[in-house]
């Protein structure tokens, strides 16, 4: 395009790519849009991931909240799971040789529920039989005759200690203190005052008998507890025999049952070696009033439960899990503890597993941020990846804080698929300051934020919009209407030529417009209810947007919008407010006089500058030096601002804006307050695309509106932005009646020739720009203000010299 020519408003059909669609178009039957156009590679990556069987290859997936990734990752790994099947059941049992450290037991899927059951059972049939196997005839004739074994050792050895002293006429008595010696006389035993009318001599003898007899009975009461104790061995031995036979037959079915376990026989074993070591236990018919006096067989069957901590007794396929909370208990599970006596105490039987474990064997999808935001959860997760080994303990522990015995479950090993979704800028954050990320994550699956419009896109898209109509029971969507949604998406994306794949914001869309399609009675959702729709959304979150407005209706915000003003142009800018955006126009000026080539940027020189917008300003003093009188030192000094702003300012949108009002300040010609301007601009003069132009096209036309549209008014934008045209109705009623334009410019002087109304002009051969045109004035300027300098430089010695 030629800069010397008149610029022409855009035509209408380039102002909003429409969307025609007829009755057939509308059929939701066929290939759904995301997961076989618009996210293939995204597609493909999951995956790929999925598949991939190696450690490390994880998965994350980066996408924007809303963009239906949680549905996608869950829907692919559905799929995969399907083809692995069910992963084996684990439980927690007893250890009985060190019961803090309770063993993990593997079964195959389905048998971890059934084992648990059986060995409750088995726990029931104990508490019967057993005691019931004690109270039999049978038992009570063996402990009797035991008894009747050990009483007839006993009395035999006081029966032949009662003979030796009988033959001596001495006496064993028994007195409530033990037994005592006593002399005899005529088979009676004698007192002490007739024991002194003995003869001394038959008093000696009877004494020396009595101090070699006792030597006898010390030695028969020495042999009591050695009796006793052969008696309670012997009982033991008895009871011992007794469990055996009762638990054998208990598990001699459940031993056949499980055959095919080794690992399953080997506990079984021990079950049953811990039940004979412990047969005394089951004498007891009662359990004691307190848990921990001796004698409560209730503890002693517990320990011979079964913790079913994973069971996929009803799975087909392998898990998907998703945790919307994964704080550590939540992750990696947990130690319970319950209350007695004032104390609390814990077993295997209190042990829960978290969703690592519950996803063992299959696929676990987390939220990033979620993980990043529970303490000590990353690196737990990291750990347990890096280990292949879910190891449950609390988090006292793995700080090394615990002060109390605790339980040390044995670890439980690992084969999960981790899909952690989360923003682009949390994967990049890891990326560069996590050295084990890339270790573990080694497969990023990047979503796409939209999809190309072409025809068969926009029929896919289409199809898309009906597949989610008929999911959330919805009522159905004329033509028109799905038309308007589908150049709302065009819109959400900030391209004509492209579609948003924002899905959240698409829900919202078909929802709203089908509420208010509810609210006339109709059956069908017409162009008007979507309408209404963003319409009544953009009410809601427009208060902000209106308060501008006003302050600009009543001139609290000096904004002109007709005649021409020298050193003054109308800038746009865009404001977001989460979701919701909206463009108004700024008043941005110049002023300019004779300096030493110093551009100030009064936005950066009191911090309300961001860094891009400094950016631009640089830019726009190199491409002023650049462009005049480039054979001589430039000697201006200028100052630009943001009128009436109080915020920060950012972006590199105005600096076309910011050269032209400053070109006008040099010139001292003036710029149409009718037209606003817009775009960035480079160091060749290039105008160049920027964001939110439909916004700031719109905001600055609702100003002009309300002030009265009379046909001059208008915006200037970068030819680049043409194609991310979507405007409203209103702004497209007014272009279609000749009330409002809409211009494109490729350079700075294009933009300078409408703004001004005059052309900006060219170098011809010799280099000079035409007389009369708004860059020859620029550099005659420019060269006037350098001489002037040059003189006010000049010294009196100097001028003497010259003389």
């Amino acid at each position: 395009m030629d800069s010397t020519a008149q610029v022409s408003a855009l035509p209408i059909d380039r102002l909003r790519r429409t969307c025609k669609l007829a009755p057939e178009d509308l059929d939701p039957t066929g290939t759904t849009l995301l997961d076989n156009i618009a996210q293939q590679r995204a597609t493909d990556a999951i995956r790929f991931g999925i598949e991939m069987d190696r450690a490390g290859y994880n998965v994350f997936v980066l996408g924007p909240t809303g963009s239906h990734r949680h549905a996608l990752v869950e829907r692919l790994a559905t799929e995969c799971a399907r083809e692995k099947g069910a992963p084996d059941d684990w439980c927690y049992i007893n250890n009985f040789k060190d019961p803090e450290r309770p063993a993990a037991l593997r079964l195959p899927p389905g048998k971890g529920a059934e084992f648990r059951d059986a060995m409750r059972a088995l726990i029931d049939e104990i508490r019967v039989s057993i005691p019931a196997t004690f109270e039999g005839d049978e038992y009570r004739s063996q402990l009797k005759a035991l008894e009747q074994e050990t009483q007839s050792e006993v009395e035999g050895q006081w029966q032949s200690l009662n003979d030796l002293a009988a033959r001596e006429d001495i006496g064993v008595i028994q007195t409530p203190t033990g037994y005592v010696l006593a002399p005899l006389v005529e088979g009676k035993v004698i007192d002490d005052k007739e024991f002194e009318k003995l003869p001394e001599e038959k008093r000696k003898s009877i004494q020396e008998t009595i101090e070699r007899l006792s030597e006898e009975l010390q030695a028969r009461i020495e042999q009591m507890p050695r009796l006793r104790k052969q008696h309670r061995e012997k009982v033991r031995a008895l009871n011992r025999e007794v469990a055996a036979h009762a638990v054998g037959v208990l598990l001699e079915q459940l031993k056949k049952d499980y055959a095919d376990l080794p690992a399953v026989l080997r506990y079984l074993d021990d079950v049953e070696k811990d039940i004979i070591r412990n047969a005394d236990e089951f004498r007891q018919t009662e359990a004691p009033t307190l848990p921990f006096m001796s004698g409560d067989s209730t503890a002693l069957l517990a320990s011979y439960e079964v913790n079913l901590v994973v069971s996929n007794e009803d799975a087909e396929t392998a898990p998907v899990v998703y945790e919307p909370n994964p704080n550590y208990p939540n992750l990696l599970g947990k130690i319970e503890h319950r209350s007695e006596m004032g104390a609390l105490v814990t077993d295997f039987r209190m042990i829960r597993s978290g969703v690592l474990l519950q996803a063992n064997g299959g696929y676990l999808v987390l939220d990033i941020h979620r993980v990043l935001g529970r303490p000590l959860v990353w690196e737990a997760l990291k750990q347990a990846l890096f280990t292949r080994k879910v190891r449950i303990e609390s988090v006292a522990d793995t700080l090394g804080y615990t002060s109390t015995t605790t339980l040390q479950p044995e670890p439980i090993p690992l084969d999960v698929k981790i899909l952690l979704i989360g923003e682009r800028w949390l994967y990049y954050l890891l990326s560069a300051h996590d050295s084990e990320f890339r270790e573990l994550f080694k497969v990023a699956a990047d979503l796409d934020d939209d999809l190309e419009r072409t025809d068969d896109n926009t029929r896919a898209y289409v199809r898309l919009i009906g597949n989610r109509i008929a999911q959330r029971e919805l009522m159905p969507f004329s033509c028109e209407a799905t038309a308007i949604v589908v150049e709302q998406r065009a819109r959400r994306a900030d391209d004509s030529e492209r579609l948003s794949m924002h899905m959240r914001s698409l829900d919202d869309l078909l929802m709203q417009a089908d509420y208010w399609a509810r609210q006339r009675d109709v059956k069908e959702v017409a162009a008007g209810d979507v309408r209404r729709a963003l319409a009544e959304q953009e009410r809601r979150l427009n208060r902000v947007q209106t308060q501008i407005v006003d302050a600009i209706r009543r001139d609290t915000l000096l904004i002109d919008t007709s005649g021409s003003r020298v050193g003054q142009v109308n800038g746009l800018s865009v404001t977001g407010l989460g979701e919701y955006r909206f463009g108004h126009p700024v008043r941005i000026t110049a002023t300019t006089r004779v300096g030493t080539g110093q551009l100030v940027d009064i936005e950066r020189e009191v911090k309300l500058g961001g860094a891009i917008h400094s950016k631009g300003v640089l830019i726009l003093s190199s491409a002023l030096a650049a462009r005049y009188a480039r054979e001589i030192p430039l000697s201006l000094h200028g100052s630009i601002v943001f009128e009436q702003s109080y915020g920060g300012v950012d972006g590199d949108s105005a600096s076309v804006a910011e050269l032209c009002v400053l070109l006008s300040s040099i010139s001292n010609v003036p710029i149409r307050q009718d037209l606003a301007v817009t775009g960035s601009i480079n160091q060749l003069g290039r105008v160049q695309a920027v964001g939110g132009i439909n916004e700031k096209i719109e905001g600055f036309f609702e100003i002009c509106r309300l002030r009265g549209l009379d046909g001059t008014h208008g915006v200037v934008i970068p030819e680049d932005n043409v194609k991310h045209l979507m405007l409203n109705d209103d702004v497209l009623d007014a272009v279609r009646a000749g009330k409002f334009a809409v211009y494109a410019v490729e350079d700075i002087d294009q933009a300078l020739t409408v703004l001004t109304g005059e052309p900006a002009g060219t170098r011809d051969d010799e280099g000079r720009f035409a007389d009369g045109t708004v860059n020859r004035k620029v550099e005659d300027q420019l060269i006037r203000y350098a001489t002037l300098r040059r003189q006010f430089a000049e010294t009196p010695d100097d001028k003497k010299d010259s003389e």
